[in-house]
Order: C-alpha cells, then structure tokens, then sequence
C-alpha cells in the first residue's frame, strides 16, 4: 500500500493559506495607502479654497443673518469654479447656516469644529478629516477658514473637497483598480511563496533523504548506518535518537551473537564431557555383567573404582551447571552473616590434603588468629575456596604448594590462594573466568567441568567483590580477593 505524502500536503496547504492571506492583507493595505496618499495629496491642493470663498463672498453672514442675495453670489461662484465642490456657513458653535450643495440631502445640523481649528490652526499643513454632513458618522477631507465681520470672528466657512461626485468616480473606478491591485499582489505573493517553498522542500527533502537513506541501509543489514550532517532542529533530534537507537541495536546483536555462540559451545563442550564419562560407566558396567566370572576380583574392584570415579565427575559436572545456572539467573541469593575465615580456610585445607598427598604436593596455610570476623555467605565462599584449590591442585605437580593466606587490610580482610604450579600463560589470563574455560595444557582429567572459575567469579560478583589473578608460567599463580568486616559491612 502507498504512503501518502501527508507532510507535502500540509506543507502546501499552510502556504496556500499564507499566500491568500496576505495577498488581502496587501490588497487591503495598498487600498488604504492609496486612499490617504490620493486625499492628503487633494486635501493639500485644496486648503486654500475655503480662504478664497471668504475674500471673494463678503457681507454674507454679520454674525445674527445670513444675507440671501450675497448666498445667490456663493452658489453662483461655487457653480462656475467647481461643482463637486460643498461649502456651508457655520456660526461659531458648529450649527449648520446656510450650505450650497448639489444631489444628496443635508442630513446634519452641526459640524464637529474641532478638526476645523485643528485645520486652522494647522493653517492646512496637516492631513486631517472633518464630518460628512450628507453622511453622519463618516469623515472627509475638507478645507476650513474663519469668517469675520467688520474684524470679528462670526462664524466658519466649511468645504467638503469632491463631495459626492468625488465619491462617485472613487466608487466607480474603485473596483477596477482592486483587480488590478490584487492581481499583481498574488503576482507577487506567488512568487514569494514559490521561492520560499523551494528553499524549505530543498533544505527538508535534502535532510529526509539522508535520514532514509540511513534507515534503508540499517534495514537492510547495515548496522552500522548512521544519519550524518543532520544537527539541529527537529530533524537533528530525530538523527540523534536513531543514531543512539541503531547503536543500542547494534550492541544487543553482538552480545546475542556473542552468547548465541556460547551457548552453541557450552551445548557442545557439556554434551562431550557427559558423554565421556556416561559412556565409560556404561562399557564398565557391561563389562562387569558380560565378564563377571571371568574377571578376577582385582580387576572387579579396579572396574568399580572406574565406574565411581566416572561418576563423581559427572555428578561434578551436573552439579556445577546448576550452580552457575542459579547464580546466572540471580535465583540464588546472599545469605551474609559474620564469617571467621581462619575457621574456613583451616577446613578447606585439611580436606584438600589427603587429595593433595597422593599428588606430593603441600597445602599450607597463613592467618593470625586476632583477624575480625568478616560478612559472606559461607556456602558460597567455601565453594568459591574449594574451585580455586581445585584449579591450583590441577596445575600442580609433585613438590609444589598450595598457600592459603589471610591478611588484614584496613576495613577488609584479604584471602590469597596461591600455588608453585605450572602457572597461566598471558595470553589465557584474561579467559579464565570465562565459562567453559579450560587449561590448554592440562589432560581430560584434570580438566575438570570448566565451570569451576566462571562460578567463583558469579559469586564474588554476588558478594559486590573483585577477584583478582596473576600468574607467570613455571612459577605460580596467585588468587586474591578481599570481604569487608563487621564494622564495615555495618555501616554500608
């Protein structure tokens, strides 16, 4: 199904929009520019009529009458000069006297007089609009001057400058020029809006191009596809979240592959150490039941101790799977309590020594006996104690020692497994906490499950401790960590 390009079509609809709006916002101002400009301008022309009226028509007005002969002269005058031209005769409060004007009807009887001594005052310099007295309520441009008798004030001479003919012609032509002014504003705004569009589909599509030209190359495969160039804004917080997306992305796949391929060797590495032992119980035990009268009881009770051996590896490894497995799930919790390790590392010792013995190799251990109590789990640490012994055990031959060392350290006690053996090469030292990590150099039987270091460092990381290691080949290698005391743990 095809997308639609919803973001295109709200993009024009907002310019269409802005366009139409402004090309009446133009239209209307240029109107209203062109209106004042055209009556400033006749306004201006103008000013001087109503002074001229005053020179020309004396006598009319004395202040109490308005002589009707010398009103015969002002319609006469005003006629011949200019017909569209209004003129009325106030007296001294704005009331309307006596008027001389053609069509519409006189509708007001008094003429507000202060725009008239603002004109005055002005001496007509300043642009300014009276009262229409055919139209109340609208304004006009107009000229004013004050009529005197015998060198008194007495009253006003008000124009009307076009009056209604002028409104007529402005009526008239006022359409026409709309068109034409509207028509060259869109014009105008279409261009605008063509230009801006432009820049704002470039500036956008150039950006969006990049970002799906990312999101393609990452879809198809290429994980390490990043949006580039794409900084600020909107669009420069959408390249940020899916550069910071992808690499999350990214690692999680590694670290899926990564167990994935754990897993697959762990399945493989189980499945051949169970199948070694399982298959050499099952050829003894047939052996024992096909050949029970032909074998001596020698050869019988070297078979049974095969048979025993076998199985106490297998059940070595079955059980240091489900130990990892729990620890790896977090289904086994801490139980800590105050531990003295002198009394743990002394039993490690002394069950480890008759083992030890067959080999000819020593087991010693070094402790003061005013060492604080610590806080641990003491199953877990004793079995952590027992994976190390059994790693340097296995790397031992005759005439080598194993040390178990405790030493004070401040606010901690620090516990030291050490041994003379064959050591750790540099280049396995930084594997051998690894699942299913065995020595390179050591035969099927004292290999072990390989799970033996990956579940002391499971529970050193349960304790919240580091274990540390260092090893020189033909000379040793040193375990070490350290458990917090009382007071310490105390007070975490």
């Amino acid at each position: 199904m095809k997308t639609k390009n919803t973001l295109f079509y709200q993009i024009a609809g907002i310019l269409i929009l802005i366009f139409v709006v402004l090309a009446l916002l133009f239209t209307q101002t240029s109107l209203k520019v062109s209106e004042d400009y055209h009556n400033e301008i006749t306004q201006g022309l103008n000013r001087n009529v109503a002074k001229y009226i005053v020179e020309e028509v004396q006598g009319l007005y004395n202040g109490d009458s308005v002589v009707a002969a010398k009103m015969g002269d002002l319609m006469h005058h005003i006629m011949a000069t200019n017909p569209a031209t209004e003129v009325y005769l106030l007296d001294l409060e704005g009331n309307i006297l006596k008027h001389v004007a053609m069509d519409k009807e006189v509708k007001a009887s008094k003429i507000d007089l202060e725009p008239i001594q603002q004109f005055i005052a002005a001496d007509g310099e300043t642009y300014i609009k009276g009262d229409d007295p055919k139209l109340p309520g609208e304004k006009k441009i107009f000229s004013a001057a004050p009529y005197t008798y015998e060198g008194e004030k007495v009253g006003y001479i008000y124009t009307i400058v076009g009056g209604n003919d002028y409104d007529s012609l402005l009526d008239k032509h006022q359409g026409s020029y709309i068109r034409k002014l509207s028509v060259r504003n869109m014009l105008y705004g279409l261009l605008a809006a063509l230009i801006i569009s432009l820049l704002a589909i470039y500036f956008l599509t150039r950006n969006f191009n990049k970002i799906t030209t990312a999101f393609k190359s990452f879809q198809n495969g290429n994980h390490d596809a990043r949006i580039k160039g794409v900084k600020s804004g909107e669009m420069g917080m959408l390249a940020r979240t899916f550069n910071e997306m992808a690499g999350t992305i990214q690692n999680n796949i590694i670290k899926l592959q990564s167990v994935d391929q754990l897993r697959k060797e762990l399945v493989a590495n189980i499945s051949h150490d169970l199948r070694t032992p399982v298959a050499s119980i099952r050829g003894f035990v047939e052996t024992l039941m096909i050949k029970k009268d032909e074998l001596s009881e020698a050869d019988k009770e070297r078979y049974m101790q095969i048979v025993l051996k076998d199985s106490d590896r297998l059940k070595k490894l079955v059980d240091d799977l489900f130990e990892l497995s729990k620890l790896e799930a977090k289904q086994r919790e801490l139980n800590a309590e105050p531990i003295q390790m002198a009394e743990i590392i002394q039993d490690t010792a002394d069950k480890y020594r008759i083992l030890a013995k067959e080999k000819g190799i020593s087991i010693n251990t070094i402790y003061s006996k005013d060492l604080p109590l610590v806080y641990g789990d003491i199953a877990l640490i004793d079995r952590a104690l027992q994976n190390i012994i059994d790693n340097a055990i296995a790397h031992c031959e005759n005439g080598d020692v194993v040390t178990l060392d405790l030493s004070r350290n401040e606010d901690e006690v620090k516990i030291t497994v050490a041994d003379t053996g064959s050591g750790i090469s540099a280049d396995e030292l930084p594997h051998i906490f690894d699942r299913y990590r065995k020595g390179k150099f050591l035969t099927d039987s004292e290999k072990g499950s390989g799970l033996g270091l990956a579940i002391v460092k499971k529970i050193m990381e349960l304790h919240k401790v580091k274990i540390h290691v260092n090893s020189v080949i033909n000379k040793g290698t040193q375990f070490f960590f350290s458990l917090p005391t009382q007071n310490k743990y105390s007070s975490i």
